[in-house]
């Protein structure tokens, strides 16, 4: 069988919700899922909708078959996971906080670098300035909301 762009998606997913299934305890994946849902797809859906179809600032491609009115499904999904695990990794002190939300903002910046690289991913305003911004500010603002809002909340 021939790989085709758009089974990175599923292979990256995948990848991501294995790493949630092997690192987090379960307890934590039920009270983290919801953060990760609206972190994650949620956020993301709208960060398709703002920054790819009305700023052009990017967005995602080849995703063939997985999509339904140009907005990609597993995309939406591997962002839960990754903030599933974001948020179980997240730093308790503030000096770790800060260097933890720039680490991750500079690692999402590389990734999907490397994405456009394989072709399904395409930065239209550069691929480092713009993307490191954009990945800072929503990573920022997550952080920022899980700390004053939901830090101790149960969601289950």
């Amino acid at each position: 069988m021939e790989l085709k762009f758009y089974h990175i998606y599923i292979i990256y997913t995948l990848a991501l919700g294995i790493m949630v299934l092997a690192v987090v305890p379960r307890p934590e994946i039920r009270r983290l899922s919801f953060l990760g849902i609206i972190y994650g797809a949620i956020t993301d859906f709208w960060i398709i909708i703002f920054a790819t179809h009305l700023l052009g600032v990017g967005g995602y491609k080849n995703y063939y078959p997985f999509a339904f009115m140009g907005i990609p499904f597993f995309p939406l999904l591997a962002w839960t996971f990754y903030f599933i695990l974001y948020l179980f990794f997240l730093p308790q002190r503030k000096p770790w906080i800060i260097i933890y939300t720039i680490v991750a903002a500079g690692y999402s910046t590389i990734f999907s670098n490397i994405l456009q690289n394989l072709g399904i991913f395409q930065w239209n305003v550069g691929r480092l300035f713009i993307p490191y911004l954009l990945y800072l500010t929503w990573f920022s603002i997550v952080t920022f909301t899980y700390y004053k809002y939901f830090k101790n909340k149960e969601f289950y």
